[in-house]
């Protein structure tokens, strides 16, 4: 019995022996059954969702309680669906379904966007990525290039923001901060944007470009140089890289060599240098110290034609005097090529100077002469005279009226000091000014008549002369008639004060028209016309306020437009 017990006790010794000797090799065996396992070809996960191992060089895998990871040496592919990663070297944890890429590493979605860098995180259940190191991302549209980028396989978005670069057939665009979409193929950069190309640049604040359209999008103000033009667009304008077309928004401004053109919106091509505005334009001569402004207007260089519509006016700075012509439309030619400067001016034209005002139907200004035609019965005023005739044309002498020569139904009347109206017609006349703009001389030829008061040293009237005769020429001096010469035989006759009749006192046709005469305020009116509101009926405090129709004046133009930026 004493020998039983024994042979018990030994046996259950040699058991708990051979136990913990099997634990311990199945243990060894579980840790390293796949140590430096060679060529690996394809191991297939039972997860759908799961990263693929296609191949490596060699595998070490290690499997521990909750955790199963695999290390990849060596041309290791892997896949998740439609995606490929290649790398020198991945360490993918099957259980978090993280890969870590290392060496060379290349990340393939669906055989259109490839992305290539250093190393590289790819988080199989997000199916993002995170790639660093001289990354570049390839769609077959534009090369992107960064440090470091974030890869949104599901959303197709990839992200940047340690500074870029965005290269495509055209452009060069680089920002610090970047989201491009890989199937929209929108990219939208963000601070220190600049796009360059051969033509000029581009600089923003923030950008979303195109890469199929290459169309520009502004969401900050943007500025544009092309050659010698300048552009500063508003959020909301679009600018194309390729045909360099701008569609500006929002009270921008272009600058070329020859205008500064601000309007509520424009379309300006560099290439044709061609410019459309509409909304409440400014085109400012940089050359003629001149701004045109309206509705509408369109530019052209080339031709050297710039076309203003609606609430047309010319604004023209000429020594200490300014020139304002208000009409429906204005014209203005500069062609450099056969030197021909004009302007014209198309109905209800309006004109003002300090020395000068009329109106006419239409008008043309040959800058090259400095002579101004006025068309279809115009009148204008100087001084205390005015003017009328079928036509008129004006010669200019450093900027003040010169000769006036008046075609057709032509009348002249002057005042003198006395307020008496010298009257003057004929067929035709020519009146020559003294340098301070007052009528020298009057020379009438066909079908002349003329009323005029003699005034003696005391300044008194003495008389009226009213005489018909086909030729003369008639003298001023201060506004008096100091000598007539009759060249063909008159009929005339004194009327002495007492006996000056009413009727005596006009010619045919004698129309004083000084309320007609325009002014800077009335030409500034026709321009910017007061709005009208409607207050309607309100009930306070048991006391109602009537409605009242309120005029609200407008801000002319010339207060109304901002002031250039310092940069112009």
């Amino acid at each position: 019995m004493k020998y039983l017990t024994k042979i018990r006790q030994i046996l259950a010794s040699l058991l708990v022996h051979h136990i913990c000797n099997f634990f311990f090799v199945f243990f060894i065996t579980i840790n390293f059954t796949f140590a430096q396992t060679p060529a690996i070809t394809q191991i297939t996960p039972t997860n759908p969702n799961q990263v693929e191992i296609i191949k490596a060089d060699s595998l070490v895998g290690q499997n521990t309680p909750f955790m199963s990871v695999r290390k990849l040496m060596g041309n290791v592919a892997l896949r998740q669906a439609t995606t490929l990663v290649y790398c020198n070297l991945a360490i993918l944890n099957e259980t978090t379904n993280i890969l870590e890429a290392y060496g060379k590493v290349k990340i393939i979605q669906a055989d259109t966007v490839t992305i290539t860098g250093d190393t590289a995180y790819y988080f199989g259940n997000e199916r993002k990525a995170k790639i660093n190191g001289r990354v570049k991302l390839d769609d077959r549209t534009i090369l992107l290039t960064t440090n470091k980028l974030d890869y949104d396989l599901n959303t197709s978005v990839a992200y940047y923001n340690t500074g870029g670069k965005v290269v495509d057939k055209k452009s060069v665009l680089t920002s610090r901060e970047a989201y491009y979409n890989t199937v929209t193929k929108l990219v939208n950069f963000k601070t220190n944007v600049k796009v360059i190309d051969k033509e000029g640049n581009l600089t923003a604040d923030s950008l979303r470009y195109s890469t199929l359209s290459k169309e520009a999008y502004f969401v900050a103000p943007t500025l544009i140089v092309n050659g010698k033009d300048t552009t500063y667009a508003n959020p909301g304008s679009q600018y194309n890289t390729v045909t360099k077309i701008a569609n500006l928004k929002g009270r921008s401004t272009v600058k070329t060599d020859d205008y500064i053109m601000i309007a509520d919106t424009m379309i300006y091509d560099p290439p044709t240098e061609i410019g459309i505005a509409n909304g409440n334009i400014v085109f400012l001569s940089r050359k003629d110290k001149a701004v045109l402004t309206g509705d509408k207007g369109r530019y052209s260089k080339r031709t050297g034609v710039t076309r203003v519509f609606g609430h047309a006016l010319l604004k023209n700075i000429m020594d200490n005097d300014t020139l304002f012509l208000n009409a429906d439309t204005l014209v203005s030619l500069d062609n450099k090529v056969t030197k021909v400067k004009k302007m014209y001016a198309y109905k209800h034209v309006l004109m003002y100077k300090s020395d000068m005002a009329g109106k006419c139907d239409s008008l043309s200004y040959n800058v090259s002469d400095s002579t101004i035609y006025f068309y279809q019965k115009p009148i204008l005023w100087n001084n205390r005279n005015q003017s009328e005739a079928d036509s008129i044309n004006v010669l200019l002498k450093r900027n003040k009226i010169k000769t006036m020569n008046m075609k057709g139904k032509s009348f002249v009347i002057s005042i003198d000091t006395l307020i008496n109206y010298n009257q003057i017609k004929g067929r035709k006349m020519l009146v020559n000014f003294t340098d301070s703009s007052r009528i020298e001389k009057v020379t009438v030829e066909g079908n002349g008549e003329s009323i005029y008061y003699a005034i003696d040293e005391k300044n008194t009237v003495t008389g009226m002369n009213r005489v018909q005769c086909g030729k003369m020429n008639i003298n001023f001096k201060k506004n008096k008639v100091s000598k007539i010469a009759f060249l063909a035989k008159p009929d005339g006759k004194f009327i002495p004060p007492k006996e000056i009749k009413a009727d005596d006192k006009e010619l045919d046709g004698f129309r004083w028209r000084i309320a007609e005469r325009p002014t800077k305020e009335s030409i500034m009116k026709v321009v910017s016309p007061p709005i009208f509101v409607k207050l309607d009926v309100i009930k306070k405090d048991s006391t109602i306020i009537k409605p009242v129709e309120k005029e609200v004046k407008k801000i002319p133009l010339n207060n109304s437009k901002k002031k250039l930026r310092s940069k112009l």
